[in-house]
């Protein structure tokens, strides 16, 4: 099928044929808890251990037995102390009480902790007043007993789960590896950042910040560097990219550099999917796949190409590494009115603010032109408007994308 026949798909249909393109990665790596932020687990993982493995004190105080408690003030003698990982000697009898701490085990026939703050110390004994409405008991197994299976495969390990893991006594864990994705900017106009330039040069701005965002989202950016516009130039480095697990292209996909873009992919077997779609910023975008290797074509304006990639690299890189990305849309009130939308689906950045109720708002940032940086490098979310949306009133309710 010729470029310009293909038909040009919703931002749902996107998505939807470049997952359904993507195998995900099969390999694993055994790494150390440390080593795990941001990975995703293979196999469920079942606990070695229970949580408490003893029934401990949730407060400093004093352990005390039911047959105590019979009219106030109880007056008790302090027969030892347990500090948080000692082992109890005793058992609690009538007419004593044992010291003990956050985390301490506590010794059998505990009926409570009395907290330490309800107790008057008079040498070897104690006076307590009142007892408090809780008994400041962690029961064993109360998080977690041996044997329960508590990370499933396929999930996506922050601080919270590694710490998790460690508590079930996990010193390394089997994860997927990371995806190896090549980033090639296009255009003979570009230039590395930081090069000298000539007055009709650019730095290639784009290239270090999809890079950054492969890193953010579980990917090791490879950098192609820059191709010029020859089928020579692109063929060359097109064809280094075929060893990773996936291609993003920076440019090209317009109308006007697309044919040459296309001889290049044909050449090397390359099948494309589509090459645009109803969107603002973002309409060329291309995605196709010469094997199992998939490309995906960023817009060449910045703007487009960064948020293309919050909305359709993110998720690709999320199912080479077998993770199941949803986006999460909210809703936020508009601080200002918005105008009719046009036949594409426009993803307008814009900031959270607050108004005189100290209520979250969605602001559009006033200048939404696809090649602005400096607005870009302001927002921190997407405003979702529908493709012929009729005028959003202010203080109605917007869906937003977070990018921060």
């Amino acid at each position: 099928m010729n470029g310009q026949e293909m038909k040009i798909n919703s931002v749902k249909e996107a998505k939807k044929i470049i997952l359904d393109s993507i195998k995900p990665i099969t390999k694993t790596e055994i790494i150390n808890l440390d080593k795990c932020i941001n990975r995703i687990l293979k196999n469920t993982l079942s606990s070695k251990r229970t949580q408490p493995s003893f029934d401990t004190s949730s407060m400093d105080g004093y352990a005390i037995s039911k047959k105590n408690i019979k009219k106030f003030p109880l007056r008790l003698k302090v027969k030892d102390e347990i500090k948080a990982g000692d082992i109890p000697k005793f058992s609690l009898k009538p007419g004593y009480a044992i010291r003990v701490f956050t985390g301490s085990f506590l010794p059998k026939g505990t009926e409570r902790v009395v907290l330490q703050e309800y107790c008057k110390k008079d040498n070897n004994e104690i006076l307590i007043n009142k007892l408090g409405t809780d008994k400041y008991i962690r029961k064993q197994g109360e998080d977690f007993f041996k044997g329960e299976s508590l990370l499933t495969n396929a999930c996506l390990l922050d601080a919270n789960k590694i710490a998790l893991a460690g508590a079930m006594n996990f010193k390394k864990l089997e994860v997927y590896k990371k995806p190896k994705i090549a980033v090639l900017a296009n255009g003979n106009e570009l230039s590395e950042p930081g090069e000298r330039l000539s007055l009709f040069k650019q730095p290639a701005s784009t290239k270090p910040a999809i890079m950054m965002l492969i890193k953010e989202w579980g990917g090791v950016p490879i950098d192609l560097g820059i191709a010029k516009d020859t089928v020579k130039s692109l063929k060359a480095k097109l064809k280094k990219g075929l060893k990773f697990d996936m291609i993003i292209t920076i440019g090209g996909a317009s109308v006007g550099d697309y044919d040459l873009v296309q001889k290049s992919l044909n050449e090397l077997n390359f099948k494309l999917n589509f090459w645009k779609i109803n969107m603002r910023p973002g309409k060329p975008l291309m995605f196709g796949q010469s094997g199992n290797t998939p490309i995906l074509g960023l817009p060449g304006n910045p703007v487009s190409s960064i948020v293309c990639s919050h909305l359709f690299l993110k998720q690709s890189i999320y199912k080479l590494q077998n993770y199941h990305f949803e986006e999460n849309i909210n809703k936020l009130k508009l601080s200002k009115n918005l105008p009719p939308n046009g036949d594409r689906e426009h993803y307008i950045r814009g900031y959270i603010s607050k108004n005189s109720k100290n209520e979250l708002l969605a602001t559009p940032i006033n200048n939404q032109d696809s090649a602005s940086l400096s607005s870009l490098s302001k927002a921190n979310i997407l405003i979702i408007r529908k493709p012929k949306e009729k005028k959003a009133k202010k203080n109605s309710y917007a869906n937003i994308i977070n990018l921060k």
